[in-house]
C-alpha cells in the first residue's frame, strides 16, 4: 500500500488551496489508520504528518499514546520524530506524561550521544514537577558526561527542571560551582548563563560563587561570557556593596580597553547600578592620564549615544538616564548632544532623549528646553484647539506683557518656520502639505513631553524657575496644544504655584482671563475634554483672588458663559461659586464711586447675572425643567439639581435679590449691603497647607490617648418598661375591626417575665379594678439569659396573688371610670419590646416580640416620668391602661 510522506502532504496541501479543508480531513483519516500500523516506520512517519498539521492548528492529543510508542522506536531518526512531537503537542495536564518516566532515564543513559541529547532537549520542554523528581538525579550524574555538548545541554535541562522542582538546588549549586572550571568555554557559558537567571529571583543563594566569578572576569577573553558575567555582578552588588570596589579594577579595564560596544554598554551599566562609579580610586585611561572612574564613563557614553547603529543609540541613552539619577553633574555635560535627539524620527530615542534631558535640565537652559518641545507640539499635525488668542509667551519673554499691536507678529524659529500666529489659529506651514507622519503626533509622545515640561519646571520646589510667570504662561498654552487628557496635571500645577508663590497670583489672574474671555475655547469645551479642569481652576483663581486686581463687571460674565452646563456639576459649582465672589467684590468697588450711572450698571448687572442663573437651572436637565414648569417655581428644580451646585446657587440667588431689592430705587450713597457683602469671603486667608503638616505636630506632654475622656460609661443593660402612649392611641389599639375584642394566644407570652397573666375566670380580659398598687410591685433585677425559667414563672404568680388582694381597696369612681373604657370593647395593642435606655434618652420600640403588661396593654412610662415619680414621692396613678411603675424601679432605670 503506497503511503504519502511529509513531503507529499504538504505538496497536496499547496496544490489544494481551494478545497483544502477536504484534503485535510482525508488526510487525518489516513493519518489515523497510519498510527495504528505495527510498523515502526509507518507510525513515525504518521506522526511528522500529524505534527506538521498541529502546527497549522489541528488538534493532535488524540494521538498522544502514539507519540509516546514512536519516543520508545530503536531507531534515532524515528525517536526524534516521537520527541519532537511531544515538546510540540504535549503540556502539563497531558495525561501519558507518566509513562515516559522510565523511557527517558533510559535515554539519558544511552551509550549514543545523540540519544541523550535528544532525551535532554525533550525533557527540557515536557517537564513537570512529578518528571523533575523522578528525573533529577539522573539529569545530574549526566553533568560528569566526557562530550562538552552534553554536559552543556544537562546544565540548561537542570535549570528547567529546579525551576519546576526547586527542592534541587541544594545539589544543584555545588555542581554549578564545579563547572565554572570545565576546560569548555561552551559548558562555562551556560554554567554562567543559569546562574545568571537564577540569581534574578534570590542573587543571595550565589553569592558563595563571587569568587570563582570575579576569577572568570580577569582571565576570560569572550565577550559574551563576560557581559553574563558583568551582568551577574551587577545583581550580586545589590546585596553585597563590598563587591563595588572589588569589581572596580576590572570593570575600568574593561570600559578602557574593549572595543565591543554591547560589552562597553554593560559594563557602564553595572557601574552606574553597583555604584561603582562612587569609589575614590583614579584609573589610568588609554592615553596614561589619571582620571575618574565616574568621569571615564561619561566620555565613553558618547560613543554609545553617537553611534549610527539605532539599537547601540537607544541603550545609549538609557545608560545617561541612570547616569543622570546617580551624577546629574556629569550628565549636564551632554545636554547639547542630546537636544538633538529630541527631533530623531525613531520614536523610542525619542521618547529616551526625553527622559534623559529632563533629568539634566538646569535653570539655565530650562527655557531652551520648553522651548524645543512646545515647539514639537505646536508644529504637529495634531492641534488640539486653535487659539482666537496665543500669549505666545514661549517663545518671547516680553509678550507676555506686550500689548496686542505686537501680538499681530508672527513668532519665527531660526529656519523662518511659523510657530504661532498671535491673533488667529496656529498653523505649520511645512506641516500643511506633507503626508508623513510626526512622531509629535503621537499620543504618547505628546503625554511624555507634557509631563516632562512640568517636571523640569517643578522639580525640587521650583528650584530651575526663574520666572514664575513664564511658567504659567506655559501652562495656559499647554491648553492649546494638548492633544490628551493632561487637563488634571495641569490644573493641579496652575493652581499650585498660583497658591503657593503670592507675586504670581496677580499674573495668574490675567492668564486665567485671558482662557475665560477665549469664546472659541469655551465654546469648545465639555465635561470630558481635557481643557475643563484646567479653565475650572483659571475660574477658582479668578474668584478667590479677584480682590488683587481692579474689579471688571466682565469677570462675572465669563464666569457664567453659555457653555457652563455641559461642565460636571463640581465644575459648575466653581465656576457659580467664583461668579459670586466676583459679583461682590466688584459691588464693593463700585460702591466706592456710586453714582447714577453705577447704580444702572448695578441693577444692569445684577438683573442679567439673576437671569444667567434661572437659564442654568432650568437648561440643567430636562426633568429640572419640566419640575420648574409645573411647579411654577424654583424650588422644585432646586430640589432636582446635584447636591454641589444646589448650595452655591441658593446663595448667589439670594445675594442677587438682597441687591436688587437694597438698589431698587436710586440714593445718594451705595447701600451698606453693596459694601459688606464681599467681606463674607475675605474674613479668612486661605494659606497652603502640607500634606505632611499634622505629622510634624508634636505630642503634647500627658497625652493619653488610651485612656477614657472623662468618666466611665455607665451600665445601661437594665431594662425598663418605655412610657406609655396618648389615651386616643391606646384606645385606637383596643379596638378590633368589627368592634370584637382582640386575644392573644396566652401560651406564647407565659414565660415572658414582663408579661402578667390572667384569672382563668374572666377569659384573659382582666378587669381595670383589679390593677394592684405600685408600691406592692416588687423590684426584682431580671436577667434575660434566664427567661422562661421555674423562677420568673413563680414571681409571676406572687404578682397575681398581691394583685387580687389590692382590688379590694380600689375607690368606687375609679372602678366606674374603668368599665366605662371597658364598654366600648377595647382590644389589647400589639406588643412591645423591651427598650434598653442609653443616657437619658427615650427609645420606644414598636416591634411585635416585646412586652405586654395586665392583659396585653401596653405600658411604657419615660425615664423621666418615672425620675420625677421618684422625687416627689408618688406614683403614676393616671396611666390609662397600663399598670404604674413604683419610684424604686423609676429610680433604678433613671
Amino acid at each position: 500500500m503506497f503511503e504519502k510522506s511529509l513531503t507529499d502532504l504538504i505538496q497536496g496541501l499547496r496544490a489544494n488551496k481551494r478545497n483544502e479543508t477536504a484534503y485535510i480531513q482525508k488526510s487525518l483519516e489516513e493519518i489515523q489508520s497510519e498510527v495504528q500500523s505495527s510498523d515502526t516506520n509507518v507510525k513515525s512517519t504518521a506522526i511528522d504528518k500529524l505534527n506538521y498539521l498541529h502546527m497549522l492548528g489541528y488538534d493532535m492529543n488524540w494521538a498522544n499514546f502514539n507519540v509516546v510508542e514512536v519516543m520508545a522506536a530503536s531507531r534515532f531518526s524515528e525517536k526524534r520524530s516521537g520527541y519532537l512531537a511531544a515538546t510540540q503537542s504535549f503540556h502539563q495536564e497531558t495525561d501519558v506524561l507518566m509513562l515516559t518516566t522510565n523511557l527517558i532515564r533510559k535515554d539519558l543513559a544511552s551509550a549514543n550521544v545523540m540519544e541523550v541529547s535528544v532525551a535532554l532537549d525533550g525533557l527540557a520542554q515536557i517537564t513537570t514537577l512529578e518528571l523533575s523528581m523522578d528525573l533529577f538525579d539522573d539529569v545530574l550524574a549526566v553533568l560528569g558526561h566526557s562530550r562538552p555538548y552534553i554536559r552543556k545541554k544537562a546544565l540548561i535541562c537542570l535549570y528547567k527542571l529546579v525551576l519546576k522542582y526547586p527542592e534541587g538546588l541544594h545539589a544543584f549549586v555545588p555542581q554549578l560551582k564545579e563547572r565554572l572550571d570545565d576546560p569548555d568555554p561552551s559548558v562555562i557559558s551556560a554554567a554562567v548563563t543559569v546562574i545568571c537567571e537564577l540569581a534574578h529571583s534570590n542573587p543571595r543563594n550565589y553569592l558563595p560563587l563571587a569568587p570563582k566569578l570575579y576569577h572568570l572576569l580577569n582571565t576570560l577573553t569572550n565577550n559574551w561570557i563576560l557581559i553574563k558575567i558583568v551582568k551577574l555582578f551587577a545583581s550580586l552588588a545589590s546585596i553585597e556593596p563590598r563587591l563595588a570596589k572589588k569589581i572596580h579594577g576590572p570593570l575600568s579595564q574593561l570600559v578602557c580597553t574593549t572595543t565591543a560596544m554591547s560589552l562597553l554598554y554593560e559594563c557602564i551599566h553595572t557601574a552606574i547600578v553597583a555604584d561603582v562609579i562612587s569609589v575614590p580610586v583614579p584609573i589610568v585611561d588609554s592615553i596614561g592620564r589619571e582620571v575618574e572612574f565616574a568621569d571615564l564613563c561619561a566620555r565613553k557614553l558618547t560613543l554609545l549615544y553617537e553611534s549610527p547603529d539605532q539599537n547601540v543609540r537607544y541603550v545609549g541613552l538609557v545608560a545617561l538616564s541612570l547616569m543622570q539619577q546617580k551624577r546629574p553633574d556629569l550628565a549636564s555635560i551632554h545636554f547639547e548632544p542630546i537636544l538633538k535627539y529630541l527631533d530623531d524620527p525613531d520614536q523610542s530615542i525619542r521618547m529616551r532623549a526625553l527622559e534623559a534631558i529632563s533629568g539634566i535640565v538646569t535653570r539655565k537652559n530650562l527655557s531652551k528646553t520648553v522651548k524645543r518641545l512646545m515647539s514639537q507640539l505646536i508644529l504637529s499635525n495634531t492641534i488640539a484647539l486653535q487659539p482666537e488668542h496665543s500669549a505666545g509667551s514661549l517663545f518671547d519673554k516680553s509678550s507676555v506683557n506686550s500689548d496686542a499691536s505686537s501680538l499681530d507678529t508672527p513668532l519665527l524659529d531660526s529656519n523662518g518656520t511659523t510657530f504661532a500666529s498671535a491673533r488667529g489659529a496656529i498653523i505649520s506651514p511645512r506641516k500643511a502639505n506633507s503626508a508623513a507622519s510626526d512622531p509629535a503626533d503621537n499620543p504618547e509622545y505628546r503625554l511624555a513631553a507634557i509631563e516632562a515640561i512640568v517636571d523640569m519646571c517643578t522639580r525640587n520646589s521650583y528650584s530651575n524657575l526663574a520666572n514664575f510667570e513664564w511658567y504659567v504662561a506655559t501652562l495656559v498654552d499647554l491648553v492649546y496644544v494638548a492633544s490628551v487628557d493632561v487637563g488634571k496635571l495641569l490644573s493641579a500645577k496652575l493652581l499650585d504655584v498660583t497658591v503657593r508663590v503670592r507675586q504670581v497670583r496677580e499674573f495668574s489672574i490675567k492668564m486665567g482671563r485671558s482662557l475665560l474671555s477665549d469664546s472659541q475655547l469655551m465654546s469648545q469645551i465639555a465635561a470630558d475634554s481635557s481643557q475643563a479642569p484646567i479653565v475650572t481652576t483659571a475660574a477658582y483663581i479668578l474668584g478667590e483672588y479677584c480682590m488683587l486686581l481692579p474689579a471688571n463687571a466682565d469677570d462675572v460674565g465669563f464666569l457664567l458663559p453659555e457653555s457652563l452646563p455641559r461642565f460636571s456639576p463640581d465644575q459648575q459649582s466653581t465656576f457659580i461659586q467664583a461668579a459670586m465672589k466676583t459679583y461682590t467684590n466688584w459691588l464693593k468697588d463700585s460702591s466706592e464711586y456710586w453714582n447714577s450711572d453705577i447704580w444702572e450698571s448695578v441693577r444692569s448687572v445684577t438683573s442679567t447675572t439673576l437671569s444667567k442663573l434661572s437659564e442654568l437651572i432650568y437648561t440643567e436637565d430636562v426633568n429640572v425643567t419640566a419640575a420648574g414648569s409645573n411647579a411654577g417655581g424654583l424650588e422644585s428644580a432646586f430640589a432636582l439639581l446635584p447636591l454641589q451646585m444646589n448650595s452655591q446657587l441658593r446663595h448667589f440667588i439670594e445675594i442677587l435679590k438682597a441687591v436688587s431689592m437694597a438698589t431698587s430705587n436710586l440714593s445718594e450713597s451705595a447701600p451698606h449691603i453693596c459694601q459688606e457683602l464681599h467681606s463674607l469671603f475675605t474674613a479668612f486667608e486661605l494659606n497652603p497647607v502640607s500634606a505632611a503638616a499634622q505629622g510634624k505636630v508634636p505630642m503634647p506632654d500627658g497625652l493619653d490617648l488610651d485612656s477614657f475622656i472623662g468618666d466611665a460609661i455607665p451600665d445601661t443593660t437594665l431594662t425598663v418598661i418605655p412610657p406609655s402612649p396618648p389615651p386616643h392611641v391606646v384606645r385606637s389599639h383596643r379596638s378590633g375591626s368589627m368592634g370584637q375584642p382582640r386575644r392573644h394566644n396566652s401560651s406564647r407570652n407565659k414565660n415572658d417575665p414582663f408579661y402578667l397573666g390572667s384569672s382563668a375566670k374572666d377569659g384573659g380580659d382582666r378587669n381595670f379594678d383589679d390593677l394592684p398598687d405600685v408600691d406592692d410591685i416588687p423590684v426584682v433585677a431580671l436577667d434575660l439569659s434566664h427567661i422562661g425559667s421555674t423562677k420568673l414563672v413563680d414571681n409571676a404568680k406572687k404578682s397575681k396573688k398581691k394583685k387580687s388582694k389590692k382590688d379590694k381597696s380600689r375607690p368606687e369612681t375609679h372602678s366606674k371610670r374603668h368599665r366605662r373604657r371597658k364598654a366600648k370593647s377595647p382590644s389589647p395593642s400589639p406588643p412591645i419590646a423591651p427598650v434598653e435606655i442609653a443616657g437619658d434618652e427615650d427609645m420606644i420600640d414598636d416591634s411585635e416580640d416585646g412586652m405586654v403588661i395586665a392583659g396585653q396593654q401596653q405600658q411604657t412610662v419615660s425615664a423621666a416620668e418615672q425620675l420625677a415619680a421618684t422625687t416627689s414621692e408618688r406614683s403614676i396613678v393616671d396611666n390609662p391602661g397600663g399598670d404604674n411603675i413604683g419610684k424604686n424601679e423609676g429610680h433604678r432605670s433613671a
